[in-house]
């Protein structure tokens, strides 16, 4: 390990303009010791040959790395592995950092040796429109990571720069394209890594109309669908193992489920519906909202999958109260 370097991993996909663009954004901070790593995943445009370029017109400084395409998480792997740095930032290739960030976030970590991760405001900016905001929670304190982020992440890829250590502990990313990032973040705050937030803005996130990765921008496909399942299906099993069941959390966290079994079984992925919906009945054992579970996979029987969420579907819109569609 390099003391004091930080390591910026880049996955990129079909983006070379805006490569140019994120990558500039690290050559731009004013902390001296960084390494910087492009994995390009498989890109089929001219991604691969700007990355080439830009590790020729920065030697020293950037280097590529390449793999078949495997989605962003198995890109950051690839990354980490090549990587000495003492602090690790995982940057999106659509999206930018601020001149300080490294500056002001290694500070924060030395001078607060009991927290694994540093973090500050994020603003996301709307490219075609120009509208800009603040982003999730990164402008508060955040105490715990879990359970906090259970339904909804506090931050994006861009905002944390981490410890090498707590990226070892975390251990190897899911190869998925969707959730991977809420499900890495999960595993941090189940192991009791602390976040402390650095007060300035840090980075930037791009909404534009290209492609994602995580394929966001076109809707729950099954492929899509089928990694938030996987995804939910971890952190599940790492919540048990760490005997992180309470039911103040795991309420609302057992309809989420619920709602992706109802998801999966609508595009036909039944044996993930089938497991969620398992999931879903397992967190509310004992609990009255399991009656409505059990009555709604009565329904599937009878049904089938993709008729008993239309039903439900229509009864919600209805408003109907019945014990049967109450969940669905």
């Amino acid at each position: 390990m390099s003391e004091g370097t930080v390591s910026v991993i880049i996955p990129v996909r079909n983006r070379a303009g805006m490569l140019r663009e994120a990558l500039g954004s690290v050559l731009k901070q004013t902390y001296g010791s960084i390494e910087l790593f492009i994995v390009d995943d498989g890109s089929t445009d001219e991604t691969s040959e700007v990355a080439q370029a830009l590790e020729k017109e920065n030697a020293g400084v950037v280097r590529m790395l390449s793999q078949a395409n495997a989605g962003p998480g198995a890109a950051r792997n690839l990354g980490l592995q090549h990587a000495r740095g003492e602090f690790v930032q995982y940057l999106d290739s659509d999206d930018l950092i601020e001149p300080r960030k490294f500056e002001w976030q290694v500070r924060a970590l030395q001078d607060n040796p009991w927290a694994g991760v540093a973090y500050g405001l994020t603003r996301r900016v709307n490219l075609a429109t120009g509208e800009t905001r603040d982003w999730a929670r990164t402008g508060e304190d955040i105490e715990n990571i879990f359970p906090s982020f259970l339904m909804k992440r506090g931050w994006d890829t861009n905002a944390p720069l981490w410890r090498r250590s707590s990226c070892e502990a975390i251990g190897p990313w899911l190869e998925l394209c969707c959730m991977e990032d809420w499900e890495h973040d999960l595993r941090a705050g189940l192991l009791g890594i602390k976040p402390v937030r650095v007060d300035a803005h840090v980075a930037t996130v791009r909404d534009h109309t290209g492609p994602r990765s995580s394929g966001m921008n076109t809707g729950f496909t099954p492929d899509l669908t089928r990694d938030v399942f996987l995804a939910h299906r971890s952190i599940w099993r790492r919540m048990k193992a760490a005997g992180r069941t309470d039911w103040s959390y795991l309420e609302e966290f057992s309809r989420k489920l619920f709602w992706i079994a109802r998801m999966c079984g609508e595009r036909g992925l039944l044996a993930e519906a089938e497991e969620a919906l398992a999931i879903a009945d397992e967190m509310m054992a004992g609990r009255s909202a399991a009656k409505r579970l059990r009555l709604f996979r009565a329904m599937v029987r009878v049904l089938g999958w993709r008729r008993a969420v239309a039903l439900g579907e229509r009864a919600r819109r209805g408003g109907w109260q019945s014990g049967a569609t109450a969940l669905a």
